[in-house]
């Protein structure tokens, strides 16, 4: 795997956490509490949704890149 691959992937979960890290400040505003089984729900569809995303993504780009995309005469 390419050394940038690597940077961009640390990257992104570097955003999902400070995300997930400022939701909390949000969340003690609010006044109401999550239990453990909350944090790990609202975790695990963070990790999913990135992962998802990601996943669609290299579809696209690999479906572009073998002509996949392109329209037959």
């Amino acid at each position: 795997m390419a050394s940038s691959v690597i940077l961009w992937i640390t990257l992104a979960l570097v955003a999902l956490g400070a995300l997930l890290w400022g939701a909390t400040f949000f969340w003690q505003g609010l006044g109401s509490g999550m239990s453990g089984h909350g944090w790990f729900a609202y975790i695990l569809g963070g990790v999913l949704t990135l992962g998802l995303s990601a996943g669609l993504f290299a579809l696209s780009f690999y479906s572009a890149r073998h002509g996949h995309d392109d329209i037959d005469p």
